[in-house]
């Protein structure tokens, strides 16, 4: 048992809302206690309810997605192969409620303390612990230079292994669903440094936006020159299109037969996550993708149909949230 130091819960039994609800008994590892926010904590932000915090530290960055994606390194990252990437060979992609906080810790608490806490609080509260590493043990190459910032994107954030890195993923199976919960520490000048990144696993909201079927495609087109259409769904970070994509492809085949004189341009559009290079050639090959199979298995003529990848440039909606980025996430017919 750890002693000295100590995870602070908000409530010791207690039914949350967010992201999922379901009920926990919370024990506390070192004293028990029901604390109100620091006050140097940022506005509108929280501790993750089954996760808590190391105690006296302040939250200084917080971020809530009601539903998003998340990789967790689950396995050492191999420098000459992955490079500053989390790629299937070195981690995990978990799908739901995303909960991003990042802690200022107290500066007499050393790294290994804080994490010991953070074991034994996870543990008690039912998580299974995935993979942890520290330091060079991160990593398989030459690790002398190396920053571990990408790995909970802290792009602002100089994690070196001088200052004793340390990692930890666990997972908890819940009755609401799986709970995945990354810790990630650090030193800097200001004292040791805490990310937690956590993602209670739900599916997405659905039904959020229109089918669209031949006639109304003709509809807006007729009125605004093109039709955005969000029946057209990739695998993630590809251009393979999705089974459950084809009764779009079917309205969209049928728009087209029966609108015989009609050339499009099919226009892939992505959000604002990844690079701009990255995202105008991911949604040029997913306009591609889309040309490809309506000619092979609708006989469409590849003459009338021109792929374009637009890739992030023309948002319809704000990127800055989840229901925003899936607006973005589309495939547009316009008439060429």
């Amino acid at each position: 048992m750890v002693t000295r130091g100590r995870l602070i819960r908000s409530n010791i039994l207690k039914q949350y809302s967010f992201p999922s609800c379901f009920v926990v008994a919370l024990t506390i590892v070192g004293v028990l206690s029901s604390p109100l926010a620091a006050k140097e904590d940022i506005k509108g932000s929280k501790d993750h309810p089954l996760i808590g915090r190391y105690a006296g530290s302040e939250i200084f960055s917080y971020k809530l997605s009601e539903f998003d994606e998340q990789r967790f390194l689950n396995a050492p990252i191999d420098l000459k192969v992955d490079g500053e990437t989390l790629t299937d060979t070195n981690s995990i992609k978990v799908e739901g409620g995303i909960t991003d906080i990042r802690y200022n810790a107290p500066k007499d608490r050393s790294l290994l303390e804080i994490m010991k806490n953070y074991e034994e609080s996870l543990k008690s509260n039912g998580f299974e612990t995935l993979y942890s590493c520290a330091d060079e043990t991160c990593f398989k190459g030459n690790t002398s230079v190396y920053r571990f910032n990408f790995v909970g994107g802290d792009g602002t954030i100089d994690y070196r292994y001088g200052d004793g890195v340390r990692y930890l993923l666990a997972k908890a199976t819940k009755p609401a669903g799986d709970v995945y919960a990354a810790v990630i520490l650090g030193e800097s000048k200001t004292g040791p440094l805490v990310h937690v990144i956590a993602a209670d696993v739900k599916s997405m909201q659905g039904d959020q936006i229109a089918f669209v079927d031949a006639g109304a495609m003709e509809q807006s087109i007729a009125a605004s020159g093109h039709v955005a259409l969000y029946g057209i769904q990739f695998d993630f970070d590809k251009a393979d299109i999705k089974a459950e994509s084809r009764p779009t492809l079917d309205e969209i085949a049928k728009f087209l037969k029966a609108n015989g004189d009609i050339s499009v341009v099919v226009t892939g559009h992505t959000d604002s996550k990844g690079g701009f290079d990255y995202n105008i050639d991911l949604s040029r090959q997913r306009a591609d993708a889309v040309v490809a199979d309506l000619a092979k298995h609708y006989g469409i003529s590849p003459k009338r149909l021109t792929p374009f990848g637009a890739g992030m440039s023309s948002p319809v909606a704000s990127n800055d949230e989840e229901t925003g980025r899936a607006k973005n996430r589309r495939v547009e017919l316009v008439k060429r």
